[in-house]
């Protein structure tokens, strides 16, 4: 009698693990399920901003050296739109830049091209949340979508910039400056035969077009008084005010071009201005959704 039941309570639990085993291949095993990463899709973003109180544009990880990446990705952590995972490595979101502007050199047609999760709030009120957190030398215009082989150091084949000085600063060194200072037409005839050194073929790897505008006055609004203004759209503006300054000769101009080291005064970063660009502008306009100004 205790056989038998020990026989039925055998192949009892015998059939119960056959039953288990059957439902696991027909139904699969029990996990969580996995969530998806939400889609990334790449996007372009147009500010402008006065680089006076920065040293430069590139994210800088020192906190003594405020650059205008680091207020931007602050800004853009702030609002939900990055996380500090995004600092650690910026090719990790493949963010660049069409220029990467030096300290105290300004923008306004500045282009930044990341690759982020979807997400229609940054492109209908990104710039306005942003603008809210950044410095009022900082600016966020637009952020649109765009296709995945934009990029945009790569779009940028070319960068102008235009450089504004004081007039007095192409006097020579013998000359007494002063606000009162204005430049007279052989100083400018001069300074445009200069120019005209960079036209040649061997400076047309580095410099497209290189032009000097007309002189203009601007009235300081702390003392009122007018000073005399240039403005230079070139590449090579350093060496051009050396040359008129007396500290260089115009031999130097073809001897920059050899390799040979040459020590040229490094003129200051106020002042130049990194400008908009065809190339950039049209390439933005086949890739974007709609059209991104400010």
């Amino acid at each position: 009698m205790l056989n038998n039941t020990s026989i039925e309570s055998t192949n009892a639990l015998r059939k119960r693990s056959a039953e288990e085993t059957a439902n696991s291949v027909i139904n699969g095993p029990t996990s969580p399920k996995i969530q998806r990463k939400p889609k990334k899709v790449k996007y372009a973003m147009l500010l402008a901003y006065q680089g006076q109180n920065y040293f430069g544009m590139q994210f800088q990880r020192n906190p003594k050296f405020p650059t205008i990446e680091n207020h931007l990705f602050n800004a853009m952590e702030a609002h939900g739109f990055i996380t500090k995972d995004h600092y650690v490595n910026l090719m990790d979101w493949h963010f660049q830049r069409a220029a990467r502007t030096d300290r105290s050199v300004s923008a306004v047609g500045q282009v930044c091209s990341m690759h982020l999760p979807m997400d229609q709030n940054f492109i209908d009120n990104g710039p306005a949340l942003l603008n809210t957190s950044l410095p009022e030398d900082i600016h966020v215009f637009a952020v649109r979508r765009v296709t995945p082989s934009f990029h945009a150091q790569k779009s940028c084949d070319s960068r102008t910039y235009s450089y504004t000085l004081p007039t007095f600063s192409f006097a020579s060194m013998d000359e007494v400056t002063s606000d009162e200072y204005r430049i007279s037409p052989k100083r400018i005839e001069e300074l445009n035969e200069l120019l005209g050194e960079f036209s040649d073929q061997t400076a047309r790897r580095v410099i497209l077009s290189i032009t000097a505008e007309e002189p203009f006055l601007y009235t300081d609004p702390i003392r009122l008084k007018p000073v005399e203004f240039l403005r230079i759209k070139i590449r090579g503006q350093s060496t051009v005010l050396a040359i008129m300054r007396g500290f260089m000769f115009k031999s130097d101009v073809a001897r920059s071009f050899l390799s040979v080291r040459m020590d040229i005064p490094k003129a200051p970063g106020l002042g130049l201005l990194l400008g908009s660009n065809a190339s950039i502008t049209i390439a933005l306009k086949n890739v974007l959704k709609k059209p991104m100004a400010p």
